[in-house]
């Protein structure tokens, strides 16, 4: 498998007016709308990429509140340093998925797919996924997240063949007619407004009840731009599983929305 270099700029999708319009037609063109809302509040805490302390902190204080998260790999980056600190390593996955967690998908190379052709794109993503399994994973990949959160519609069509559920960046809950090949998710940052942020959601969803997303990178004290502090989500993931909603995957998550339809 060969290894990249990850550098901070890699983490900047475009921002041009094109692409800004691009985003926007693209999250209203739902191709896989979900089929019910959610039968309870359910809530899934996710991370890209992703960073060893992710796979490490991030998973030992889901474990203590009985949550399980979703990892989303991007094998490139495997054995590699970014902006959040080393990246997974081969024994992560292996102790992840036995501890109950879900590995998802994220392309190798970290790739801009609202910028890459369909082709390009299935291309690497079936790569992904094919050293997932050479990496153990034993299970399905029922999932998959975008690089940058970006995608465009025909990519969402074809991946709509492949996974159960694919997550982008944009804000939002998930319940019926969500595009579950675009799901919507909240940023958990090192700011104080994006944990006060995910306080008030996690308080919302138990009242709808509905399907919140929560995705970050990192989990360490020096958190970066892209990583959560340690205490942070510690609190946060206390405040969901006392709210009384389901602290689950996002396969869990569609599979209980399915049943419920």
């Amino acid at each position: 498998m060969t290894a990249m270099s990850v550098e901070a700029q890699q983490y900047e999708p475009s921002r041009d007016l094109p692409a800004r319009l691009r985003r926007r037609l693209t999250q209203w063109q739902a191709v896989a709308p979900l089929p019910a809302r959610p039968p309870q509040a359910m809530i899934s805490f996710t991370f890209d990429d992703f960073p060893r302390s992710a796979a490490e902190t991030g998973a030992s204080i889901l474990d203590r509140f009985g949550a399980k998260g979703c990892y989303y790999a991007c094998t490139g980056m495997l054995g590699e340093t970014g902006p959040s600190g080393p990246f997974f390593i081969e024994t992560d996955i292996m102790h992840l998925e036995q501890g109950g967690h879900e590995i998802g998908a994220h392309t190798v190379s970290h790739l801009d797919c609202a910028r890459a052709s369909t082709s390009r794109a299935l291309n690497d993503i079936s790569h992904n996924v094919n050293q997932l399994k050479a990496l153990g994973v034993t299970t399905p990949v029922r999932q998959f997240a975008y690089p940058y959160g970006e995608t465009h519609t025909e990519l969402k069509r074809a991946l709509a063949e492949r996974f159960d559920a694919c997550r982008g960046v944009l804000s939002g809950v998930n319940s019926k007619g969500s595009d579950a090949m675009q799901l919507r998710a909240f940023e958990l940052g090192s700011d104080e407004s994006s944990v006060a942020r995910a306080v008030s959601l996690i308080e919302a969803a138990a009242r709808q009840p509905a399907w919140l997303v929560f995705f970050t990178h990192g989990v360490r004290d020096k958190a970066g731009k892209f990583d959560v502090k340690p205490q942070a989500l510690s609190a946060l993931v206390r405040r969901a599983r006392d709210s009384g909603a389901a602290l689950i995957t996002p396969s869990q998550a569609i599979d209980q929305i399915m049943d419920a339809a």
